[in-house]
């Protein structure tokens, strides 16, 4: 497996997953376990997005069309 993004924000990391996943593809959120046990030390990118080598491109365009706003909402 492949990483198509890093970042520490927990629910935007959901939300990219499940976006990915949609599209039919295998996805697996690593670091999200270690959410609960951070507390208050600063860590950032320690939420990584994985999936299978031969998906890489597709996801990675999940990635880059959420990061330019594609799939937000009207009126937002």
């Amino acid at each position: 497996m492949i990483s198509v993004y890093r970042g520490s924000d927990y629910f935007e990391a959901q939300l990219l997953r499940d976006l990915i996943e949609q599209a039919g593809l295998q996805v697996f959120l690593h670091g999200a376990s270690l959410q609960g046990g951070l507390g208050e030390i600063a860590v950032m990118g320690h939420l990584s997005i994985m999936v299978d080598e031969s998906d890489q491109a597709d996801a990675a365009d999940i990635v880059a069309a959420y990061e330019r706003g594609d799939f937000m909402l009207e009126g937002e």
